[in-house]
C-alpha cells in the first residue's frame, strides 16, 4: 500500500491511527500529533463479495500495519442505533438492558462512549464478531460512536453567543442532528435519509418539536452538503440564519480532503 514518504511505520508509535466503520464502507487515516504535514487517508467500499465482517477482516489482514503499536488508535462506529444516558443514571452493569429496552431484537455487543463535558454517555452496538476481531488484532483500540464525536465538536463550535441552534451533518445516507440552547444540549438524533425529501422532513421535524424560531435561531450544516444541494437551497429559503460549519483540524489537509472527509473523522483530527 502506498504511504507518503514522511510516514515510517517502523516508528508507528509516533502516529495516531483512526479507523471509521460505516454501514457500507471502511476508511482510515494516519497522522502525526506533532507534525501537521504528516497525514494519509484511504477509503474503500466493502462491496458484496464478502460479508461485512469478512470484508473488514480481509482489509485488516491485507494491510498488516494495523496491528502495529500506535500512539492512539480510534475506531469510530457509524450507526443510527444509539441512546443517550445521563451520568446520574448510568450503571455500567445495565448498559445492555438499557440499550435493548430502546432497541428490541437488536444483536451485537453494546458499548458506551462518554461525551466530554456533557454529562452523559452514548450507548451503541457493534457486530460482536467485528468487535472481537478488532479488539484482538488492534493495539489497545478505543471505540467511539460518530454521534459522540459530532456532539463534542458542535458543542464547542461558535462560542457563547450562538443561542439556540441546530447542527445537521449529512453522511453515509444519514443526517445527524445535534441541537443546543446556548451550552445546554437539547437533542441528538440520526435518521436514515437517502432521499432529499426525507432529510428535509427530519430536520424540519426537529425544528418543530424544539419550537425553534426560523427568524432567530440558527441552522449549521456540515458533511456531504454539495450532494444535498436541493435540501440546502430549501432551508436557505425557510430559515434566515443558515451557515456552514468550518472545521479546523490540527493536520494540513488539501481542499479536496477537507470536503471529502466525514465530519466525525475531522473531529478526531481536531484533538
Amino acid at each position: 500500500m502506498f504511504l507518503p514518504e514522511n510516514i515510517d511505520l517502523a516508528y508507528s508509535e509516533r502516529y495516531n491511527l483512526s479507523i471509521r466503520l460505516s454501514p457500507n464502507g471502511f476508511s482510515f487515516c494516519i497522522h502525526s500529533p506533532e507534525d501537521p504535514s504528516v497525514f494519509h487517508f484511504q477509503e474503500t467500499g466493502l462491496g458484496s463479495v464478502f460479508s461485512y465482517t469478512d470484508s473488514i477482516k480481509k482489509l485488516i489482514f491485507d494491510h498488516g500495519f494495523f496491528s502495529h503499536t500506535f500512539n492512539r488508535l480510534t475506531v469510530t462506529v457509524v450507526s443510527s442505533l444509539y441512546t443517550l444516558v445521563p451520568d446520574a443514571y448510568f450503571e455500567r452493569g445495565r448498559i445492555e438492558e438499557i440499550f435493548r429496552f430502546n432497541f428490541h431484537d437488536t444483536e451485537g455487543f453494546v458499548l458506551t462512549d462518554a461525551v466530554s463535558d456533557r454529562g452523559f454517555r452514548i450507548l451503541f452496538n457493534v457486530d460482536e464478531e467485528v468487535y472481537s476481531f478488532l479488539s484482538r488484532n488492534l493495539w489497545n483500540p478505543v471505540f467511539r460512536h460518530h454521534s459522540s464525536l459530532l456532539t463534542h465538536l458542535f458543542g464547542t463550535y461558535g462560542g457563547d453567543e450562538r443561542g439556540r441552534c441546530c447542527f445537521a451533518d449529512f453522511h453515509d445516507g444519514y443526517v445527524t442532528t445535534v441541537c443546543f440552547s446556548g451550552e445546554r444540549l437539547l437533542s441528538v438524533n440520526t435518521f436514515q435519509a437517502t432521499d432529499p425529501h426525507e432529510a428535509t422532513y427530519f430536520i424540519a421535524s426537529v425544528w418543530e418539536k424544539l419550537d425553534f424560531d426560523q427568524s432567530v435561531d440558527r441552522l449549521f450544516l456540515s458533511g456531504e452538503i454539495d450532494s444535498r444541494r436541493s435540501v440546502v437551497d430549501l432551508f436557505e429559503k425557510l430559515i434566515r440564519r443558515v451557515e456552514r460549519v468550518v472545521v479546523t483540524p490540527v493536520v494540513t489537509l488539501t481542499e479536496v480532503q477537507n470536503k471529502s472527509l466525514a465530519t466525525d473523522m475531522l473531529a478526531v483530527l481536531c484533538v
